[in-house]
């Protein structure tokens, strides 16, 4: 069985803040210095010092040890690798604006990468709606029509929202294949190469 943190109201808004997700992360692999932290968010020592005292004030960070370096001490912090963090401690009205306040802006940030790529190969752009077999087709693309050749091409840049009829076993089986495509990819990490973001979601009912 696993073992996590439970989180409390005053962790869970630490936690869920996405511009913390960077240094959780960091802590979470290994216990850290202030300084180490400055260097690895870009970030200036008084900056990261703040940082992991609030961490460190609603127990989310810890004082793992202590070393002794040119004669001083230097703390090293680490945060507890998995947290659960129950949806009743926060402050979100519904489940849904729960879920939306921690997809919503990652979405957003996959949608204006992707918009900022495509506008480096050419300057206008817009949407394609056609009719579809079942539902009506939105496409990205420029005046002369769908970006298909960019998107559905040799060039590593997709991006595509689709809806499909499916029974029950079909739809698993989708699935599985997606997740299994992903964790395979993820084994061709290679370090210092080009990042790409990824975004899976398979829901069932139409999205409009």
């Amino acid at each position: 069985m696993t073992v996590h943190q439970v989180a409390s109201a005053g962790q869970a808004i630490l936690l869920l803040q996405p511009e913390l997700r960077p240094l959780l992360q960091y802590l979470m692999q290994e216990a850290r210095s202030a300084g180490e932290v400055a260097r690895e968010l870009g970030v200036p020592l008084a900056r990261a010092s703040y940082l992991l005292g609030k961490l460190q004030r609603e127990e989310i960070a810890v004082v793992e040890r202590v070393e002794a370096r040119s004669g001083r001490p230097v703390k090293r912090y680490r945060v507890f690798p998995t947290w659960f963090i129950p949806y009743e401690v926060t402050a979100a009205e519904t489940l849904e604006s729960f879920w939306a306040a921690q997809l919503g802006p990652r979405m957003n940030e996959i949608a204006g990468f992707a918009a900022r790529q495509l506008q480096e190969r050419h300057p206008v752009w817009g949407f394609w709606l056609s009719q579809g077999e079942v539902y009506s087709n939105l496409e990205v693309g420029d005046r002369r029509g769908p970006a298909r050749d960019l998107l559905e091409g040799d060039e590593p840049l997709m991006l595509t929202v689709g809806a499909m009829q499916l029974a029950e076993p079909q739809a698993r089986m989708l699935k599985r294949r997606l997740l299994d495509l992903f964790t395979e990819a993820a084994s061709w990490e290679t370090g210092g190469a080009t990042e790409y973001t990824l975004s899976l979601i398979l829901v069932r009912g139409s999205v409009e």
